[in-house]
């Protein structure tokens, strides 16, 4: 039978790569890079997505049918059920809670987005009434988001596409190559473009990342202090008279209070705090500001720290004042082209989210988001405060593997009256659900992908096989649920390409069309031109000192005193004095896919990072296997070393479990899991950003005894 070839984008990360399916007798046989549309096909140099999509869209292992827990939770046992008994399992418990403690005692908890499944979740939440919705977002995305929103009026501001013109570069705790690119858009070609181009680079990153050996400055920060090292960069910028006068006097706000801050501080403190040698912080910040438009591009390692937003915010600020945004070759303002806004579509007319009722309601930026911070759920269902938490829908999400402090995650979860999973594996979290459901990929369904929204890019995923057994879509279920628990009107009468020509209308084209089209892209704007509408701050300039953050009772500048308090949370001591910091291991994504034999072949087992020396006093070779210990707890890891890494840096791996592992054990989530070791509290008080980074630890080879 021939082949078919269908255009599709990976799901791994959050570059979306252009992909082809290749199918055969209803069955993708491989996928290949894109190289005839033109569109992005940056594939990573581990192709997470050609090497791992044919093996998990063909695994025997896939969920094909829902299941219903037999026995004790936890235990293992399940039984088939059809998809009505299912349905009507969630819909009655959730009447029945909705009805007894209100629809607040129902949790809705999301994880990283595909396609429009966010979105459906998020409305369904809504219609229910519960304020409840959890995502990480307090740990991925809302920072860098609000960041921008407090400095520029927008979370859409991005690198120009023209790389010709950008003279400077900073790699900013972001590993390009491997996950999609920096956070304002700075893909691995285009970094390359402009490194032909002869731009300078800057990488600011403890660990080895593949483009560290092409940097003209290496810096090594202290895992969790980038906030200080940004906020050192700016004294020197300001006290030497680097920053662009004629910008910062027509197009910023608070600059004065800025420059009588910095003076409070010495180079001395930064350099103490965070471990940079005087000397790389002014090289560093006379390369940004004397090598303009400079594009820093960041990652999602700044996010993990209680001073999440501050540190972004000063960063982004660095960036600013040496005049390289709106302008060619530097940051610009990036519009989405005309799709349904998703965030629209949380809230359907009269169903306002109830923020005050929300377990949620102390975390200002948070609720403002539409999230829940992931700890918070874990802390209400823990202790009852301020009500109980009855039932949750998961969907795309793992917590015992993804959520800090993941002993006090699964206590929670056993807890936890009700759980209904959607998946495409069995995970942890699935094996303590009651129920679970089977859950299709994308190219398994049509869909619209939207994410990461900062990007402005909409993107057709069309349908090219059929999902395993009887495995839906996520947003099916969650239009079917509504449909169930009386909300039809509010919703659609399936989810097929009808429904998608709604979220198009706007850009009136239909989803037929889009299947031809492809993309959608943003509009682009710079400062020249748009002068009066750039900013869409309430000054209408930049601002250095945001009143509006002032309002809500978040620092307005990024003040010394808030970038210290990683440290004030984690400190090293005599019995911890090592730290260590989140590695993302780059075959993966996230906790997902350990069942794909393709690239666990590849990336067998966790590994750790550690330098020979810190190895060496520690009795540890090569190969070993360690305990990393932290005040939480120990995990174990198999010892790899790096000779570039600062001593005094740990480097687990992030989001392991064991799926070859029994299901009573839970796939063995506690045995490697970093998670282990962080902890959920304290946390910042507007997006509920907690400490994953710069956590003191002690390592030893397993066969040793430490007292």
């Amino acid at each position: 039978m021939s082949i078919k070839k269908y255009g599709f984008f990976c799901f791994f990360c959050g570059k979306h790569c252009s992909l082809i399916a290749h199918v055969q007798d209803g069955k993708v046989i491989k996928v290949t890079k894109d190289r005839e549309s033109g569109i992005l096909s940056d594939i990573c140099p581990d192709a997470k997505g050609p090497v791992t999509i044919p093996g998990v869209y063909n695994h025997p292992g896939r969920l094909k049918y829902p299941l219903k827990r037999k026995g004790k939770k936890g235990g293992g046992q399940w039984e088939r059920i059809s998809w009505d008994q299912a349905l009507d399992a969630i819909t009655s418990t959730f009447q029945s809670c909705k009805d007894q403690f209100g629809p607040e005692s129902i949790a809705m908890v999301l994880g990283e987005p595909k396609g429009l499944d966010f979105a459906f979740g998020q409305r369904l939440a809504s219609v229910i009434g519960t304020p409840n919705v959890i995502t990480p977002g307090c740990y991925c995305g809302v920072q860098t988001a609000a960041a921008n929103q407090f400095t520029h009026g927008s979370m859409m501001v991005n690198a120009d596409y023209d790389t010709k013109k950008t003279r400077c570069m900073v790699i900013w705790g972001n590993n390009p190559r491997h996950i999609g690119g920096t956070f304002n858009g700075m893909m691995p070609t285009e970094i390359d473009e402009r490194l032909d181009n002869g731009c300078k680079l800057i990488v600011i990153d403890p660990g080895t990342i593949d483009y560290a050996s092409k940097a003209d400055l290496w810096i090594k920060p202290k895992p969790a202090m980038d906030g200080l090292l940004a906020l050192g960069m700016i004294k020197v910028v300001i006290e030497e008279g680097l920053y662009d006068k004629k910008f910062v006097g027509r197009w910023t706000v608070g600059f004065d209070q800025l420059k009588e801050h910095i003076a409070t501080f010495s180079l001395d403190d930064i350099e103490r705090e965070t471990w940079v040698p005087r000397d790389q912080i002014v090289a560093a910040a006379r390369m940004i500001a004397c090598n303009t438009p400079c594009i820093i591009g960041t990652g999602n390692a700044l996010e993990g720290t209680i001073a999440a937003l501050q540190t972004c915010r000063a960063i982004f600020i660095l960036n600013g004042l040496t005049g390289s945004v709106g302008v060619p070759g530097g940051l610009i303002v990036k519009t989405q082209n005309k799709f349904y806004r998703p965030g629209k579509f949380y809230f359907p007319k009269g169903f306002p989210r109830q923020k005050e009722n929300s377990i949620a309601n102390q975390f200002v930026l948070a609720i403002g988001s539409a999230y829940v911070p992931t700890q918070t759920l874990v802390n209400t269902i823990l202790t009852d405060k301020p009500y109980s938490i009855k039932a949750g829908f998961f969907s795309v999400t793992n917590p015992l593997c993804t959520y800090p402090d993941a002993k006090a995650t699964y206590d929670a979860l056993m807890k936890l009256e009700f759980m209904a999973v959607a998946e495409i594996f069995h995970t942890p979290t699935t094996a303590i659900a009651d129920i679970v459901l089977p859950a299709a990929l994308p190219g398994e369904h049509a869909t619209i992908a939207y994410w990461p929204a900062w990007t402005g890019q909409v993107k057709c995923d069309p349908k090219f096989i059929d999902p395993p057994g009887e495995a839906w879509p996520d947003m099916k279920i969650f239009n079917e649920l509504a449909k169930r628990l009386g909300f039809s009107e509010y919703f659609f009468e399936d989810t097929d390409e009808k429904m998608l020509d709604f979220w198009l209308e706007p850009g009136g084209i239909t989803f037929e069309e889009f299947k031809t089209k492809r993309i959608l892209y943003p509009d682009h704007i710079y400062l020249k031109g748009n002068e009066d509408g750039f900013f869409q701050t309430p000054s209408g300039k930049m601002e250095v000192f945001s009143a509006q953050m002032e309002q809500l009772g978040i620092d307005p500048l990024p003040y010394y005193k808030e970038l210290m308090k990683p440290k004030q949370v984690a400190s090293e001591s005599e019995d911890y004095p090592l730290i260590f910091t989140n590695r993302k291991e780059t075959g993966y994504m996230l906790s997902g896919y350990r069942s794909d034999p393709a690239m666990r072949k590849r990336y067998p087992e966790p590994l750790v990072e550690l330098h020979p020396d810190t190895a060496r006093d520690a009795g540890i070779e090569k190969g070993d296997m360690v305990y990393i210990e932290a005040a939480k707890g120990r995990i174990v890891q198999k010892a790899q070393f790096n000779p570039d890494l600062d001593r005094r840096v740990v480097m687990p791996a992030f989001g392991w479990w064991f799926p070859e592992e029994s299901e009573e054990t839970q796939y063995e989530w506690r045995k490697s899991n970093i998670n282990i070791l962080t902890n959920g509290y304290p946390e910042e008080l507007s997006t509920g950003a907690v400490q994953l980074r710069g956590i003191p630890c002690r390592i030893y080879r397993v066969d040793d005894q430490v007292l």
